[in-house]
């Protein structure tokens, strides 16, 4: 037998054993960031197997069966395909063929036109995902979303407590669920995310950093829990970058770490629940101003609360001039009181606009003043038959 023998076959054996079940990780379009493309055009599917020289057909039954992606369906056909090692590219075609419009190439999602993009679209703000052994509070929120159907849910970070692989696969499962429902989840990383980072960068993809245009809106995702509580030099210049290229858009921002401390409103231990933003807090407050920023979201203090952009608690009225910096409440995990604000509980926040005007980012609750400042939609009330 020749001498390279033993050790190819033993490299073959290592290899096998690694790469079976055949398993893919889906490299595009990702969680966090969602690929619009113009209908009508070609798309691209990246993704990996864990074995080299697959054949693609069985390449993609393997990513079928992962991730639920089906990539011929309802009239798509997939155009070519390319490969190199374990990696797979295949270019498909939009079965919806409508001059301008704006896609998200991904099963049931919408259709718009331009000129069809709808006056009043709905948000959805989230942060501080419910953690292992509460799962049943993740699958309920998702059960409100196929009621209230808003055009894109943003997630401020701290989707992962558990950086395990079982709630990593949950977490997706989920947000597949949305996304056949024609949601599409723009995310951004919070602190926790960083004692599982690769995984993190696994499933949402290396970009921490991106915008996303839907339809009147630039949502930019920025990724302040890289220094924790901080912004890069490069994130900053990239941002400020954005805001002098919106190419006619309405900004929206999100981010994980509240912009302004508590201040004179703080309550308690509230320093000690996190930080706000240190690292450029002054230069991103300016741009907004500046830009015209109708919205800053946050989350990390698991409490609503909202702030002008001189750093006043705004607990008087939702209705004040200029950029309103919001912080909303956990949607899963321990609740706190950080602010003079009086009401904890678990949630997310709408954000109703019109054409491309934010018009609504509060709930009006029992018992409150209307509109009532401040104030995120409790969890359930889309389930109880609620309304914005």
């Amino acid at each position: 037998m020749k001498p390279w023998i033993l050790p190819y076959f033993c490299a073959v054996l290592a290899l096998l054993a690694v790469g079976l079940p055949l398993k893919t990780r889906l490299d595009a379009p990702r969680f966090g960031s969602p690929a619009i493309v113009p209908a009508g055009k070609a798309f691209e599917v990246s993704f990996a197997t864990s074995l080299p020289f697959v054949p693609w057909r069985t390449a993609a039954a393997a990513l079928e069966r992962q991730w639920g992606l089906r990539l011929e369906q309802g009239g798509r056909r997939i155009l070519s395909h390319r490969q190199t090692g374990n990696q797979h590219w295949i270019t498909l075609a939009d079965p919806t063929p409508v001059a301008g419009a704006l896609r998200l190439p991904l099963d049931g999602l919408e259709h718009w036109s331009e000129g069809a993009v709808p006056d009043r679209m709905v948000l959805v703000h989230v942060a501080d995902f419910p953690s292992t052994g509460k799962e049943a509070m993740l699958e309920r929120f998702v059960d409100e979303m196929a009621i209230l159907k808003p055009h894109a849910i943003l997630a401020s970070g701290d989707l992962a407590y558990d950086s395990s692989a079982k709630w990593y696969a949950f977490l997706v499962s989920q947000f597949r669920r949305l996304e056949a429902l024609g949601i599409p989840v723009i995310a951004c990383p919070g602190n926790h995310e960083r004692g599982g980072w690769a995984r993190y960068l696994n499933t949402f993809g290396i970009n921490t950093t991106h915008r996303v245009n839907l339809g009147p809106f630039a949502i930019l995702s920025l990724d302040s829990a890289h220094g924790r509580d901080r912004l890069t030099p490069s994130q900053f210049q990239w941002f400020r970058g954005q805001l002098d290229d919106l190419e006619g858009r309405v900004p929206l921002i999100q981010l994980h770490h509240p912009v302004f401390p508590p201040g004179p409103a703080i309550h308690g231990d509230g320093e000690k629940s996190g930080g706000p933003l240190f690292g450029y807090r002054e230069g991103l407050v300016k741009l907004c101003l500046d830009r015209q920023v109708p919205i800053v979201l946050t989350g990390h203090w698991h409490q609503d609360a909202v702030f002008d952009a001189a750093g006043r608690f705004r607990d008087d009225t939702p209705d004040f001039p200029g950029t309103k910096f919001v912080v909303t409440t956990a949607l899963g995990d321990a609740l706190r009181r950080v602010t003079r604000w009086p009401l904890r509980y678990h949630g997310y926040r709408i954000l109703i606009t019109e054409k491309g005007r934010l018009v609504r980012y509060t709930q009006d609750l029992p018992g409150q003043p209307s509109p009532t400042p401040i104030a995120s939609t409790p969890s359930g009330t889309w389930l109880q038959g609620g309304r914005p």
